[in-house]
């Protein structure tokens, strides 16, 4: 028996996506689902959100997608002072932080105004932190989000980001010192259409992993928004995941590999 994290980290995205998410939480098919606070549908969309954790017998994690680039717009004072309207590309954050040119002090303004838009709307801390473009992975930028955050004290769990495996053991290490416990992260469900690619990674790619590893997903229902935002192969992927997920195979195949999501 193992159990793993099955997550999608974009609720708030688009009104299509937070509907599909709100209805494999439901269905006892997603264990953990990260907001997007930047998003302006959040102040709409936590509450249909908090109904449905609450409704369900198995607890779903629910915690936050810190984002930190296009196209979303920073929160904060200081973001909205160096930044404008739109945060920077991820590309940049990997520039600056390589140089160890990054503000501190904006990304941990930054890290609090998300923090804290995700508390004042949902009323309970978030169960976890998940930071979007693997910025993570961004040694300089790591150390000041993981010092914020453990400031906090809460959440306890912070995703980990893809690192070779000297880099995830430093990752571990800082992430220790700030008091923050670190969950695995293993394969992501593949971007295709193909049911059997999907029924290969349940099967073949999610063997080996650790107890409570983080896989994430991207299911959605394709809406005029999303259509907008994001490529027409993305919007299949979305498609292609949701059906599958919600659909019968899925939960024999959990069964047959004796994989449980909660």
């Amino acid at each position: 028996m193992k159990r793993i994290l099955l997550t999608s980290a974009d609720y708030g995205l688009a009104f299509g996506v937070d509907r599909a998410l709100r209805e494999l939480i439901g269905a006892g098919a997603l264990s953990a689902v990260g907001c997007l606070v930047v998003s302006d549908l959040w102040s709409r969309e936590y509450l249909p959100l908090r109904d449905a954790v609450d409704s369900v017998r198995h607890r779903t994690l629910v915690g936050l997608t810190l984002a930190l680039t296009q196209p979303h717009q920073p929160l904060s004072v200081r973001g909205r002072g160096q930044f404008g309207d739109v945060f920077p590309r991820a590309r940049w954050w990997r520039f600056r932080g390589a140089l160890r040119l990054l503000p501190d002090e904006m990304i941990a303004d930054e890290v609090e105004a998300q923090f804290a838009c995700f508390e004042e709307f949902y009323q309970r801390p978030a169960d976890f932190l998940h930071v979007t473009d693997d910025l993570l992975a961004v040694p300089a930028l790591a150390r000041v989000v993981l010092k914020q955050a453990g400031l906090r004290r809460w959440p306890p769990r912070v995703v980990m980001p893809q690192l070779e495996p000297r880099a995830a053991r430093r990752f571990a290490r800082l992430a220790g010192e700030c008091g923050l416990r670190v969950l695995q992260r293993g394969p992501a469900f593949p971007a295709t259409v193909e049911e059997a690619d999907h029924v290969h990674h349940v099967r073949r790619r999610l063997d080996g992993l650790s107890d409570r590893t983080v896989v994430f997903c991207q299911p959605g229902e394709v809406d005029d928004r999303l259509r907008r935002a994001e490529p027409r192969a993305r919007l299949d992927t979305r498609s292609a995941q949701y059906a599958f997920l919600r659909g019968s195979t899925f939960p024999l195949l959990l069964m047959e590999k004796d994989i449980f999501l909660y």
